[in-house]
This record gives structure tokens, C-alpha cells and sequence, in this order.
């Protein structure tokens, strides 16, 4: 959408696009970059993808939502909601974002409590240097609030985007950092029977004891989502998601190392990213055998 924007996108362009995957039988399309609910034509392409009968997945900051009027209009057409929560004190979500916005969590939730009807809810926590400190007391919020699908992110270290500097103090912690405030949140979504997710954390870096319970909470056994990766990195060569070799799926840049040489699951996993011995070494990343 952001890069679409600049052609004055119409929901007429949008209904063509999905007219012609309806009838190539996918239920679902993806639209991808920009925040959803600031969009113009997005209520009219929410209205559309229902008449169809398209589920309808959203991933937003929420920033919109704290309002009622826009809650009220826009989730009654969502089916599935996926939450981007940086942080639930405004301080500390406006260092992160470095901007003035604040999403008041409490009255996001009580719209959706009111005006959502959907199927799935889900929140999403992209791990910084700030908000690493704040990692458990999210999660309990968001339990408190019945939000039981939570995937805590390890986060993509592009330094050719961002200075060395900057990821080094702003975004990317060590594996090890993350595993001090992990393993306690893991406790923790046991006894309250949340559903954890820790994409982009290769499962090597995780203690060796009581590893076979951290390894199914990764992403590096959910083939579900390499083949998603893989039809993105590959949708121009049109290749079906049945024919795609696992090995050939790496997104975010992660490769094998040579620690991996060793592990037993050298074929299976997803490795370490490609910049972390650049900045931290591979120390932590212990192959299994």
C-alpha cells in the first residue's frame, strides 16, 4: 500500500485484484506496508473482501483504535486481529518510536471487547533494547486482558538500514539478554495457557536443559510459516508451496554458521542471523548433536 500510494490506489483496483484471486479459489490476499486503518480506501476494501467472502486478517499499531467511533466502524468486518505492541507505558512507547504517539492499550482492548466479533486475536512483541527490560509485564498485561496468542520477536538486524551504532544500542540485544527475560515469560504463558510464539530465535541459543520444550515454540519447525516465507521469495517464479525443498527457505538473511556444521538439525532449522557474528560472535549459538 505505501508503495502503491503514490498511484492514488481505488477500491476499484483493489475489488479487480480480488475478483481474480476469488476465482482462482485463495481465500486470502495479502496487502502488505503501511498502517491499514489510516488508509483511505481501506473500509471500502474491508466491505469488499467481506462481500466476497475473503477472511479478513489485520495487523496494526492500533493507534486508531484507542478511539470508539473508528473502533465501532472498522472491527465488526475483521475476522482475525494481530496487535503490533511495542510497550504499555507511554514513556517508554515513545522513546521506541521516537515520535509522540501513544496507544492507550486499556481502551484499544475495551473497543475490542465491545466491537469485535472475530475469531483469532493475536499480539505480536518486537524485541528492542527498550522494551527488553518490559518483556514479562507485557505479556501479563495482555493475559490480563485475555489476549492468549502471543509471539515475542527477535528483531531484524539490518545494519546496512540502520548505523552499527544505532542496532547496537537501540535495537538488537545478544541471544543471551533475551533468554534472561524469556525463559521466565515461558513459565509464565505455561501456567496461564498462552500460546507462545519465538519467531527469529534460531532454538541453539536456548538452555540445553528443558530445550525439547523451547524448540516447538520457534519458527524453525512451523513449516507452515517457511513455505509462507518461501512463496514471497519466490512468487515471481511462481513456484506452488508444495514444491518448495526447505532447505532453499532462509528469510530475514539467516544462514548457516559454522556451528552449525555439527547439529543434527542442520536440514531442519532456520540458523542465526547472517549480521549477528558482526556483532556479537557465535559464542552463543551451541549446535546439537
Amino acid at each position: 500500500m505505501e508503495r502503491t500510494w503514490t498511484k492514488k490506489v481505488s477500491k476499484y483496483d483493489i475489488l479487480k485484484k480480488l475478483i481474480k484471486y476469488k476465482k482462482l479459489w485463495y481465500n486470502h490476499v495479502t496487502y502488505l506496508w503501511g498502517e491499514p486503518f489510516i488508509q483511505p480506501v481501506f473500509m471500502d476494501a474491508l466491505k469488499l473482501w467481506k462481500k466476497l467472502g475473503f477472511t479478513i486478517l489485520v495487523t496494526t499499531n492500533a493507534t486508531t483504535l484507542n478511539f470508539e467511533k473508528q473502533a465501532e466502524k472498522f472491527l465488526p468486518y475483521i475476522d482475525q486481529l494481530i496487535l503490533s505492541v511495542e510497550a504499555i507505558d507511554q514513556e517508554l512507547q515513545q522513546a521506541i518510536s521516537r515520535t509522540k504517539v501513544f496507544v492507550e492499550w486499556d481502551k484499544v482492548f475495551e473497543n475490542i471487547e465491545k466491537h469485535w466479533r472475530g475469531n483469532m486475536l493475536k499480539a505480536n512483541i518486537v524485541i528492542t533494547q527498550d522494551n527488553l527490560p518490559e518483556l514479562f509485564n507485557i505479556v501479563k498485561f495482555l493475559d490480563e486482558k485475555w489476549c492468549k496468542e502471543v509471539a515475542i520477536t527477535y528483531p531484524d538486524v539490518d545494519i546496512e538500514y540502520y548505523s552499527r551504532e544505532h542496532v547496537l544500542e537501540k535495537i538488537t540485544p545478544t541471544y543471551s539478554e533475551c533468554m534472561e527475560q524469556i525463559i521466565p515469560i515461558v513459565e509464565l504463558c505455561e501456567v496461564q495457557n498462552i500460546r507462545l510464539k519465538l519467531p527469529d530465535f534460531p532454538f541453539c541459543v536456548f538452555p540445553e536443559e528443558g530445550r525439547e520444550k523451547y524448540i516447538p515454540l520457534t519458527d524453525d519447525f512451523d513449516y507452515a510459516n517457511r513455505v509462507k516465507a518461501a512463496d514471497v521469495i519466490m512468487a515471481d517464479n511462481k513456484v506452488y508451496l508444495w514444491e518448495v525443498d526447505r532447505e532453499e527457505v532462509s528469510p530475514r538473511e539467516r544462514e548457516h554458521v559454522s556451528n552449525c556444521e555439527w547439529c543434527k538439525y542442520k536440514q531442519m532449522c532456520w540458523w542465526p542471523s547472517n549480521k549477528y557474528e558482526g556483532l556479537y560472535g557465535l559464542d552463543e549459538i551451541n549446535s546439537i548433536r
